[in-house]
């Protein structure tokens, strides 16, 4: 059968999903599963990831925050995520110290430091990367610390005024930079850069370089600074570069990591909105109106697009290079809170390689010490920060070293609260209202609870900290776990970390682990979608519980198996392709798959291992369907090469000829129950009956098909099959009389990939490539209720329990999941979650 006669719906056995570096699903062929988020672009395609580091840092024994996250992304070829690096530094050479070299070199670094002479150049070197590397549909990313920071706002901005051009025209780069940073550029009414179009529009000079040289709406996917400078060199200018301070709404989300306790004038942060945390010409910002933001409103928007937190300690504890950090692991709360928020929204990185210790919440160094205090007693240029609608922005008044200044809108990390009620560190800046100890003090008290709406919740380091206090007998944490699982991401976590205590603290007494469980089970019980563990992996971790002598400890463990791990033996039985169909021997003892492999495959059902492969049909064509018999002595196997294949189970050598009479693919096979008859469907819109012992046709072939015929049944009394079609049609047969015995069952119009029939031969159960399963009445040929819908992909096998209460499928969504035939609802256990 030629490619072009096949029908146009997608095929199951394309695609594969793989497993990559850490052991996660993700998605089929060679890619990551993309999926589309808010802000439009896809999570999961390739990320462009560029990061430049603070003035006069660079790879060694201190290393940053922005170095620390370059070696946590994936940078394989199968992860889809190219990088870029620039240490701030122009150089990694270390000449002797006698040597001119290296007095030439610090005092090139001194004067970038004083008056960022490298600022442009790293730019236009970062812009060119991007140039060089997009295509469409790319995420980039943009990481910075410090002036870096600053340096990835202006990027980004500039690829919002100018775009991002084609790549071959570098040459451009240097005037697009131009173009950029000229305020006047991006106006109409700018007579040096206005062009009339015809006779009528009129557009800047930025917007017309924009459509000559750029790519069309190329929007900056994450930007994530650490403790972003207000000066370009010693002081801030009037102006800061177009766009790094209009609220980086420009971007599809900004994060921002901030300094409580630092108070260089020399390192004053430029916020969202410069020496403000919103808009104060806009109505309704916190600025204007005196509202300051509520948790409820943060959090109505999972993923909000701007955010910015305060962490304790001064610039370079916020961004890192201040101590030893050889192994760039220290992973402390602004480096940990970055990574996930980035994750969040599509960045690919391997995992954190420690846990942090209570006292690693909080560390402080103070950096307003020697030559840095003559600075505060300098009139330099600066943003007052002022938090009063119409106060005063820009001054020339000596710092003297005062502490930053905390606005509405923004958030303080919860590491304060999880450093411990024993710590007494008071942050240094300047919250609104009069009395900063006070608002220190009602902070810690109200925990995680949030009341007052100022925390940043970190979920991951929030619910270690819970479900420790948990384990040590404060059940008063439950609520704030409760709320944790209503987040989106935050009901994963708790089982993740569940799972942790579990695995790392095997000799934890029966009853703090039975609570453990017990907790687990009701707080998660409304969550969806979990990733579940395999039930082989983590029973012998609740064994203790399950040999206990207490009814509750073997109950509340065996819940927790039956409703939070899938009910999986082994780990996967891997395939180089994508596996058709599967069968299990009536000793139970082997599991037979058919695969793109142009093989059957035999396994081990106790050890998982493979015990036998048969090479299969003609010219290299890929098994199918197979089907065992019910006395497990034979396996039959169809193929693209339109016959049928009967082979020993046991020795896998083929028994008789080829069974010959289809004349296209033969997608579906059913042994009758009692192994006497093999039934066969096609693309030729055929069904045919064999004898499995002389491998002859019985009987004419049944037609009557107006399409494919995708999957077949055959009754318990072996009176009736029950045949799909591609077109969504099921037809049920009288083996004995040949003639179809009710009205074709109609109701949709894509495949019916699958089919069961109930004990009684009452009703016929299909699934549909609409995700749905629906119910059928025989005699009438009409649908039972309402489709039963829950699964996410299509619906590839279904079966009817014996007493017909139950119906089990399975999909591509991944799980197989058991359903109320009665009430059309899914019964109340965990969806069992294949890899």
């Amino acid at each position: 059968m030629d490619d072009r006669d096949r029908p146009n719906f997608k095929d199951p056995n394309e695609t594969s999903s793989r497993i990559n570096a850490r052991g996660e699903t993700i998605g089929s062929s060679l890619y990551p599963e993309e999926t589309k988020i808010a802000c439009g672009h896809k999570k999961g395609g390739r990320n462009l990831i560029l990061c430049i580091d603070g003035t006069a840092n660079q790879f060694g024994t201190k290393n940053t925050n922005v170095i620390e996250l370059y070696n946590l992304i994936l940078k394989e070829a199968e992860h889809l995520q190219r990088t870029w690096y620039n240490s701030g530094i122009g150089t990694y050479a270390q000449p002797h110290w006698r040597s001119l070299s290296h007095h030439k070199q610090v005092l090139a670094h001194k004067i970038d430091l004083a008056i960022a002479w490298n600022f442009e150049k790293i730019l236009q070197a970062a812009y060119r990367w991007l140039s060089d590397n997009y295509k469409d549909g790319d995420c980039i990313f943009l990481f910075g610390f410090s002036r870096g920071a600053f340096q990835v706002r202006a990027l980004s901005a500039m690829i919002e005024k100018v775009g991002l051009i084609y790549r071959g025209n570098e040459m451009q780069i240097p005037f697009a930079y131009q173009l950029y940073a000229d305020p006047k550029s991006g106006t109409k009414d700018y007579s040096e850069t206005t062009v009339t179009v015809g006779s009528e529009e009129e557009v800047s000079m930025a917007e017309r370089f924009k459509k000559a040289f750029s790519r069309p709406d190329v929007r900056v996917h994450f930007v994530g600074a650490w403790d972003t400078v207000s000066s370009i060199g010693v002081a801030r200018g009037k102006q800061a570069l177009p766009g790094t301070t209009d609220g980086m709404t420009h971007v599809c989300y900004f994060r921002h990591a901030l300094a409580l306790d630092e108070r260089r004038v020399k390192f004053l942060p430029e916020y969202a909105w410069g020496g403000s945390a919103s808009d104060k010409k806009a109505p309704g910002s916190p600025a204007v109106d005196g509202e300051r933001c509520s948790p409820e409103k943060d959090t109505a928007e999972s993923n909000p697009q701007t955010l910015e937190v305060w962490f304790a300690g001064s610039h370079s504890d916020i961004g890192g290079g201040n101590v030893r950090n050889v192994g760039m692991n220290r992973s402390r709360p602004p480096m940990r809170w970055m990574v996930l928020e980035a994750t969040a929204v599509g960045l690919r990185t391997k995992p954190f390689e420690r846990e942090l210790l209570a006292h690693e919440q909080i560390e402080v160094m103070e950096s307003l010490k020697g030559v840095w205090h003559l600075f505060e007693l300098l009139p330099f240029q600066r943003l007052t920060f002022t938090r009063r609608s119409e106060g005063r922005e820009i001054t020339r008044k000596p710092h003297l070293g005062s502490n930053r200044k905390i606005h509405d809108g923004q958030k303080i990390h919860s590491s304060l609260i999880l450093a411990g009620s024993d710590s007494r560190y008071v942050p240094k800046a300047s919250p609104p209202g009069d009395n900063s100890s006070t608002f220190w003090d009602q902070l810690r008290n109200a925990g995680l609870g949030n009341r007052s709406g100022w925390l940043e919740i970190d979920l991951l380091d929030s619910t270690r900290t819970i479900v420790k206090r948990l384990l040590e007998g404060n059940e008063g944490v439950r609520n704030t776990l409760d709320q944790i699982a209503k987040d989106k991401t935050g009901a994963q976590i708790i089982y993740d970390e569940v799972i942790r205590v579990l695995r790392s603290e095997p000799k934890l007494e029966a009853d703090a682990k039975a609570l453990l469980l017990s907790s687990t089970i009701e707080i998660l019980k409304n969550s969806l979608n979990l990733k579940f563990k395999t039930a082989g992996r983590i029973r012998p971790w609740l064994q203790s519980l399950l040999e206990s002598k207490s009814d509750q400890h073997r109950q509340v463990a065996d819940t927790f198996l039956v409703r939070f791990t899938e009910l999986r033996i082994h780990e996967p039985l891997v395939h180089a392709a994508p596996v058709r169909s599967i069968g299990i021997s009536a000793d139970g003892r082997s599991v037979f798959s058919a695969s793109g492999e142009l093989s059957i495959q035999t396994w081990d059902m106790r050890s998982g291992e493979q015990v036998g492969m048969t090479r299969e049909h003609a010219n290299w064509t890929p098994s199918v369907a197979i089907s065992i018999s019910c006395d497990g002595k034979r396996i039959v196997s169809s193929s693209y090469d339109h016959t049928i294949r009967i082979r020993d189970a046991e020795t896998g050598q083929q028994v008789g000829e080829p069974l010959l009479g289809h004349t296209d693919d033969v997608w579906s096979l059913a042994f009758s129950p009692d192994g006497k008859h093999i039934v066969s469907g096609s693309s030729d819109k055929t069904i045919r009956i064999w004898d499995a012992a002389t491998g002859k046709q019985v009987g004419e072939a049944l037609g009557g098909h107006a399409d494919w015929v995708m999957s077949l049944a055959v009754s318990a009394d072996g009176k009736f099959i029950v045949a799909g079609g591609s077109g969504g049609s099921i037809r049920i047969w009288d083996v004995e009389t040949r003639k179809q015995v009710a009205i074709p069952l109609e109701g949709y119009t894509s495949p019916a990939w699958s089919v069961g029939i109930s004990s009684d031969s009452k009703r016929v159960v299909s699934g549909c490539c609409d995700h749905a399963i629906r119910i059928w009445d025989v005699e009438t040929g009409k649908q039972v209720g309402v489709p039963i819908q829950g699964h996410t992909d299509r619906v590839m096998s279904v079966a009817i329990s014996p007493d017909g209460k139950s119906i089990v499928s399975s999909s591509d969504d991944k799980t197989v999941r058991i359903w109320n035939a009665e009430k059309a609802e899914q019964r109340h256990v965990g969806s069992i979650v294949f890899n």
